[in-house]
């Protein structure tokens, strides 16, 4: 009979308590600074990377090969015969591909590994609804198949005070173009669904624009899925009452919505995005 479990990394920023009632398995990133290296969310959290920043450049590295190897035992040790692991986005770490390769040194374990093609809680709100699905009796060849659709059906929109980090990081992509913009235009971000990587789907000017543009690119996303059920995302760095508002703001207007799954940004991807961060998403799922 199979036991399946569900994988991913720290940067799908899942809520604990969502990660405590389904039984996910979260493989730590780590968070490198000088020749100091911590592992995101066990001895590094987003505050101490918000203070760190003020005066270090930090970066990140794939998890330690040890450690997906630890949580790859213990997942088949815990009587799991089959596992579905979402990872980061490609185009912004090696990850993925890491995960896959050692997965296959793992005997008596089906592991299906998946480029989430996106990262924070658009990564992470795949992990969380194939883990609801698993719970409902989903098989594992039907859990493939859902974790392909919930890939092409999730997106996420965010906007950031500064491109900074990113630049410093490397991990800018196609958002490039905006290094050296007049102050006060603030990119709204996203990931390219065909390489995963970082992407300016809009622009406002002004932060006080920044959450009508999210509800407003959300929206044509919803118009472009007539009749299907969806659930609502936000997240935030270091802006919990904007959050907050943000979600008020889109109940009101899309109160069909299945739910809204709320996220702080983690520590290994605030190196990159720093504080201010503010984002909403979608994802379309069963009804």
């Amino acid at each position: 009979m199979e036991k399946i479990a569900i994988i991913t990394d720290s940067c799908g920023d899942i809520p604990n308590h969502w990660i405590d009632k389904y039984n996910i398995y979260v493989i730590p990133v780590l968070v490198q600074c000088g020749d100091r290296e911590y592992k995101d969310g066990i001895d590094i959290n987003v505050n101490d990377v918000y203070e760190m920043q003020k005066r270090e450049v930090l970066k990140t590295a794939s998890p330690a090969g040890g450690d997906i190897l630890k949580t790859l035992e213990m997942v088949k040790e815990d009587g799991y015969t089959h596992a579905i692991a979402v990872m980061l986005s490609g185009g912004l770490s090696g990850t993925v591909n890491q995960v896959r390769l050692l997965a296959e040194s793992i005997d008596d374990l089906e592991v299906e590994v998946f480029n989430s093609m996106s990262a924070s809680i658009g990564c992470g709100v795949i992990t969380m609804t194939l883990s609801e699905y698993r719970d409902q009796g989903f098989s594992f060849n039907k859990l493939v198949e859902k974790a392909r659709s919930l890939i092409a059906d999730t997106y996420v929109f965010f906007s950031i005070d500064t491109l900074e980090f990113l630049q410093k990081g490397g991990r800018i992509g196609k958002a490039s173009a905006f290094v050296g913009s007049a102050l006060k235009i603030k990119p709204i971000l996203s990931f390219d669904k065909s390489e995963g990587s970082i992407d300016v789907s809009s622009k406002v000017r002004g932060s006080k624009k920044v959450p009508l543009k999210l509800i407003e690119l959300v929206s044509k996303i919803v118009e472009s899925h007539p009749d299907q059920t969806f659930r609502l995302m936000v997240a935030d760095g270091n802006l919990k009452e904007e959050r907050n508002q943000l979600k008020l703001e889109l109940l009101k207007v899309f109160p069909q919505c299945k739910d809204v799954i709320e996220a702080d940004i983690g520590a290994a991807l605030s190196c990159y995005l720093g504080p201010g961060l503010l984002g909403a998403g979608i994802q379309f799922i069963d009804n």
